[in-house]
């Protein structure tokens, strides 16, 4: 158990620095992969929703301490995901890839209206602008993600095992 904690640790340890050094070398059009909702994503299917919760309200908080936002909003959007993402457990269902990619795209959505929609709230503003934003920042962030989680899913099921023969 401690080992599994310790290696989901050093993953996210190693994607908020990757996003916040390499990440914004590869952006395209100032689009860059959220890393941290990968592995995040990884983790919340293989292990349920309850250390969904758990995690998602501890990432997202030391994401508010990181960085600007309100504190909160970071913490109250992973752990929302983090309990969607928890009902796809591979231990309870399997999913094929195509429908890991469609959750992870959903968990995207879901978590910027609700992070965006708590800024929205805060600053009194309509909840109307949040619908373009969702496409012009949302989509194609979920987009870039989706591929770079395409290519370790490859790497895990595909590349790997052969390279093990």
């Amino acid at each position: 158990m401690g080992e599994t904690i310790l290696k989901w640790l050093a993953a996210f340890i190693v994607c908020l620095i990757l996003q916040t050094t390499l990440i914004p070398s590869i952006a395209i059009f100032s689009i860059q992969p959220d890393l941290i909702i990968m592995v995040f994503a990884f983790m919340c299917m293989r292990h349920g929703v309850m250390p969904g919760i758990f995690i998602g309200f501890f990432l997202g908080l030391s994401l508010d301490l990181y960085s600007p936002s309100m504190l909160g909003q970071n913490a109250l959007a992973k752990t929302v995901i983090g309990f969607f993402l928890g009902f796809f457990n591979e231990k309870v269902m399997r999913t094929d890839t195509i429908m890991k990619i469609i959750i992870l795209l959903i968990s995207f959505f879901i978590h910027d209206i609700i992070f965006f929609g708590a800024e929205l709230i805060k600053n009194g503003s309509s909840i109307i602008p949040l619908i373009p934003d969702l496409f012009t920042r949302t989509l194609p962030r979920a987009v870039y993600t989706i591929i770079v989680t395409f290519i370790v899913i490859l790497w895990n099921t595909t590349i790997k095992p052969n390279l093990k023969r």
